[in-house]
């Protein structure tokens, strides 16, 4: 028994990759701290201190603009910087160190204008320490371990989010305002410093040869934050199949993001909820996302990417439609439950639908480009979303988001090829 138990810590030690799967575990232990502390709570703080409708709205459009134009740029930095692990700390560091602004704001004339500010700013290193992350983690676990560890990493991540967000809740209702949220938004941004100090531990599988180091052009990288939407274009000629998956993904989630900012307006302003309640609802969601992992995963199996994608975005197209009919507390978070039931089918099946699409060489490329897409959508769609809600009311904007994420549902059909 002790023999096996020295054995196991030897190869413990002297395997890189068991070392990086366990530290990835602890980085995505903290960001679900993260998530369930600025993640869930940064909207509402923005809301209770007094920001507008249309406020709320650009905290999700500017950051996405930011994206739009820095990602593929960034997907070209990522592909020249050969160290990955480097660039993501680097990166992630500079993402990072605009959360600890948060916890002051308070202390600023009209903060929402500042919360607006820094949200934008952190949309910059952040586009690159995304693409980075994804990029890396193929140098850090073996490929028949990575489906495993994402499955795992996401499960951890939900528990671990909804838990934290409603433990804050009870916490932000006992405290004093504001003072409770600048605790809130100080242990978010600790949280994403300890996960990133987990990150300066990992290291690749396999050594990056030093004669592979190139120097990087800055000039041409930051040029092509013009010229992208020309390569976009021409990628979209060549590839007539990719340009119509991309056209169904701006159409649903151009539905995603219409009435996306107007959830957190209408439990706040129309309907009272504490903030015990509303990060009820962000439990509920993640922890029904969470279980339903598996589940999903069964099911695409059994169907096919195609229609479990098609039935998981049906569940996430009615969701608007639902909500705007509920008023009670236990109503919307039953409700919130469902929502993220089927928004784990559809975060596991968007991506295997992607992966459809994506030809070997040009992987980074593509995944640049549904990310500029996605970015589009979540540009535009939380403006019209605010500006329509100033000029028909709330409940009209839900009816609307319903029907272009079925429109966008419709499309994906039409588009992804039967198995």
């Amino acid at each position: 028994m002790n023999i096996g138990t020295g054995k196991s810590r030897r190869r413990w030690k002297e395997s890189v990759a068991l070392r990086n799967i366990a530290l990835l575990y602890g980085e995505i232990a903290f960001i679900g701290i993260l998530n369930g502390t600025i993640g869930t709570y940064l909207g509402i703080f923005a809301i209770r201190l007094g920001a507008s409708n249309t406020l709320i709205g650009l905290m999700s459009s500017l950051p996405a603009l930011i994206t739009v134009l820095l990602m593929y740029p960034a997907s070209q930095l990522v592909n020249i910087w050969k160290d990955k692990i480097e660039i993501n700390k680097w990166t992630f560091l500079f993402t990072r160190i605009l959360y600890l602004p948060l916890a002051f704001v308070p202390y600023l004339p009209y903060p929402p204008l500042f919360i607006l500010l820094i949200v934008t700013l952190l949309a910059i290193p952040a586009t690159s320490a995304n693409i980075a992350f994804n990029v890396m983690f193929i140098d850090l676990i073996p490929s028949y371990l990575r489906a495993a560890i994402l499955s795992n990493r996401n499960m951890l991540l939900m528990f671990i989010q909804t838990f934290t967000s409603t433990l804050v809740g009870y916490l932000l209702d006992r405290t004093k305002f504001p003072v409770n949220f600048q605790i809130v938004m100080f242990i978010g941004f600790i949280a994403s410093m300890a996960s990133l100090y987990l990150m300066t531990f990992l290291k690749p599988i396999r050594k990056v040869p030093r004669e592979e180091r190139v120097s990087i052009d800055w000039r041409r990288i930051i040029f092509s934050i013009w010229t992208q939407f020309r390569d976009i274009i021409g990628i979209f000629r060549e590839d007539q199949s990719f340009k119509r998956f991309q056209f169904a993904t701006f159409v649903f989630y151009l539905g995603l993001y219409i009435p996306m900012p107007l959830f957190g307006i209408r439990m706040v302003r129309e309907l009272n909820f504490s903030n015990f309640v509303i990060g009820l609802t962000s439990t509920s969601s993640g922890l029904a996302m969470a279980l339903s992992y598996l589940f999903w995963n069964r099911v695409g199996r059994r169907v096919g990417v195609r229609n479990a994608l098609f039935w998981s975005n049906i569940g996430i197209a009615v969701y608007p439609f639902i909500f705007i009919m509920l008023k009670g507390p236990s109503e919307i978070i039953s409700l919130s439950a469902l929502g993220g039931f089927f928004s784990a089918g559809f975060s596991i099946f968007m991506y295997m639908a992607l992966l459809i699409f994506l030809p070997p060489e040009k992987r980074a490329e593509y995944l640049a480009i549904n990310g500029i897409i996605s970015n589009i959508s979540l540009t535009v769609g939380p403006v019209i979303g605010t500006q329509l809600s100033n000029i028909v009311g709330i409940s009209p904007v839900f009816f609307i988001g319903t029907a272009v994420r079925i429109i966008g549902t419709y499309l994906y059909l039409k588009t992804i090829p039967k198995e």
